[in-house]
């Protein structure tokens, strides 16, 4: 179940780094 939790947590960082990314890019674009 640790594991599990943990790889679970591993995506959601991933997402919300790529969201956050992605969103960055687009602002820089704007510009």
């Amino acid at each position: 179940m640790l594991t599990l939790f943990s790889h679970l947590g591993f995506l959601f960082a991933a997402l919300t780094l790529a969201s956050a990314l992605s969103t960055g890019l687009n602002k820089i674009q704007l510009i």
